[in-house]
């Protein structure tokens, strides 16, 4: 959903006003009003990342669409396959090819031990249309969404992929999932408060960004 960012810089505001310890930063002059205005908007864009990156994936809504070419590791439609991401891809919503059972959120990385069992010639073992896998990998292309796997052949086809992206502002705006708008106002108060030393209130505003994420 789209924000206007000067709604948001007053309710970053608001959030500092009432959890600040250190007042003269405000009344002193060691921060005027023009330069806290530029700290606070550049903090928007970071917390929409922080928070939307680590964000339960039942918060998540919307996203944009990916997913138009597939690389097919043996036949169209049988195995597994791969998909180039976005330049701004940030983490994955929902991913479903159209034989799957059901679509998969939480995507494994390389790290993870059950990738390597991905490469398994048992069929048993790696991922398949009742039991899906996603991973998210590096490649020399860039970053990588692998599936495991298809089995109904030529007629497959991605049936849900979205993504959300890593957010900008343009003509004023921000892109935002809705349900976390307000974990990101708090966590960008949090960010401004501890660039500017308030530590105490920087801890307090993550707590509330934290528990607003619950």
């Amino acid at each position: 959903m789209l924000y206007s960012v000067s709604e948001l810089k007053e309710d970053i505001r608001i959030a500092l006003d009432q959890n600040m310890t250190s007042e003269q930063l405000f009344e002193t002059g060691d921060i005027d009003t023009l330069s806290l205005e530029e700290i606070i908007e550049s903090k928007i864009v970071d917390a929409a990342r922080l928070v939307e990156g680590t964000a339960p994936s039942y918060l998540l809504n919307g996203g944009k669409a990916f997913g138009d070419s597939i690389s097919w590791d043996s036949a169209h439609g049988y195995g597994s396959g791969r998909i180039l991401l976005p330049d701004d891809f940030l983490r994955l919503v929902s991913f479903q090819m159209s034989d799957w059972d059901y679509p998969v959120t939480l995507p494994i990385t390389e790290d993870d031990p059950a990738y390597a069992m991905q490469r398994s010639r048992y069929p048993g073992i790696k991922g398949n249309p009742q039991r899906p896998v996603v991973a998210i990998t590096m490649q020399p292309a860039g970053q990588v969404l692998e599936f495991f796997s298809c089995m109904a052949g030529e007629s497959v086809y991605v049936r849900r992929a979205q993504y959300i992206p890593i957010r900008t502002i343009e003509d004023g705006m921000i892109d935002l999932c809705e349900k976390l708008r307000r974990p990101i106002v708090y966590r960008a108060a949090q960010l401004v408060a501890t660039s500017i030393g308030d530590t105490e209130a920087a801890t307090a505003l993550l707590n509330i960004s934290n528990e607003l994420m619950k």
